[in-house]
């Protein structure tokens, strides 16, 4: 089977670690995988082996396009590239990463494709990480409604990588405008019978280089601050950095590794390490990435990150304890996202921890920490959360619903 994926990425890691854990689940189905990448190129990641990528040219999505929607560059080449690439491979199966539930800045690349691949009969499918609509807001216009419909009605199937259910009813709970909250409702209702929910994708091993930090193991504790990629909130290692110096006791001695993010900036690493005081360096440890942050995340005694897909997933694997600061974009009018969705499921469920990003200061950082050292261990999540990738897999290959 011949399987043509596309997707992008704001220079993080979540978008690009679910595409290619999902590949590689693809690959292991005996599947021919093209993936035309259509972000800025990522060389710390390692694609699955014969698993063939083609970077599209002329990216506009960049890490600043969180404050801002990305406007694309040169998009009718961008379009062609992709068409010519759809014609050449003749894929038995399309799908679309995120695209269209949000990365609508992309449908003038992907329209003409959409429209070419499904007059071939060819199956159109979208890899959806979790059952958000970005543009909800933007369906108060009639004229993007129709649109909105238009584009949903080239997909044979919505691929949403939670368990059934989970984090829809989180998202639907965290739409405070009654208007828009019964437009998701409405819409996920009109698209019931075309999703699959597979459960969580796992990430995969995919992720090379990155700064030599101490190796994980489960005798030497740690205090893990994470940010994803490194697109936003950089005060997130600044407090950190300080913070563990309020740390008293025992607690004071314990490692402190910080993963800025891959798509942290040469000066943003500077500032980083500017801040860090002679008495700090036994003891705190600052990495682009972590290649190996799946076991960091195992053995830590706490993790301080944003509640994005990938770390939330590897928490409640885990049960680890956390501390979370969601990610909310102030200049959106989106009526609420995933993350902040996902705090509540992690504190409902898992006893996380949430702090403001805006109010969160060194002293309630640490005072977070100190009480999720001292707290119960959460219970892991069933093993049966985070068996996406292949269940996704075979209902690509296979060409059924459930």
């Amino acid at each position: 089977m011949r399987i043509l994926f596309h997707y992008t990425h704001k220079q993080t890691l979540g978008h690009t670690t679910r595409s290619i854990s999902l590949a590689a689940a693809l690959c292991r189905q005996k599947a021919q995988v093209l993936i035309l990448q259509g972000g800025l190129p990522q060389p710390f990641i390692r694609f699955p082996e014969g698993c063939q990528v083609l970077d599209i040219p002329h990216p506009f999505d960049t890490r600043t396009s969180f404050q801002s929607r990305g406007i694309p560059v040169s998009p009718a080449k961008r379009a062609q590239f992709i068409l010519k690439a759809a014609a050449d491979f003749a894929p038995d199966v399309f799908i679309t990463e995120f695209f269209p539930f949000g990365r609508l800045a992309y449908l003038p690349e992907l329209l003409p494709t959409l429209r070419y691949l499904r007059k071939k009969g060819t199956r159109i499918m979208a890899s959806i990480g979790y059952p958000l609509l970005i543009d909800l807001d933007r369906l108060r216009d009639k004229k993007f409604a129709a649109l909105h419909r238009a584009v949903f009605a080239f997909y044979d199937r919505f691929l949403i990588h939670t368990p059934d259910g989970l984090e829809t009813s989180y998202i639907q709970r965290s739409i405070k405008d009654p208007q828009l909250s019964s437009s998701y409702a409405a819409i996920m209702k009109g698209l019931e019978e075309k999703i699959s929910y597979t459960g969580y994708v796992y990430p995969e091993k995919m992720i090379t280089g990155g700064t030599e930090i101490p190796a994980p193991n489960s005798t030497d504790a740690s205090i893990v601050i994470s940010r994803g990629g490194g697109a936003v909130y950089p005060k997130l290692i600044t407090v950190a950095i300080e913070a563990q110096r309020l740390l008293e006791g025992k607690s004071r001695d314990i490692k402190t590794i910080i993963a800025c993010g891959p798509a942290t900036s040469p000066k943003e690493m500077e500032l980083f390490r500017s801040c860090l005081k002679p008495e700090d360096k036994a003891r705190v440890f600052l990495a682009d990435h972590l290649p190996d942050l799946d076991e960091h995340l195992r053995h830590c005694r706490v993790s301080v990150s944003l509640c994005g897909y990938n770390t939330s997933v590897q928490l409640m694997r885990w049960g680890t304890p956390s501390i979370i600061v969601p990610y909310q974009n102030s200049s959106s009018q989106t009526s609420t996202n995933d993350q902040i969705a996902r705090s509540v499921l992690l504190h409902d469920r898992f006893s996380s921890t949430i702090l403001d990003y805006e109010t969160m200061t060194a002293r309630s950082l640490a005072d977070a920490v100190k009480e999720k050292m001292s707290s119960k261990r959460p219970i892991p999540a069933p093993a049966d959360w985070f068996n996406g990738a292949d269940v996704a897999a075979r209902l690509v290959v296979s060409g059924t619903a459930n």
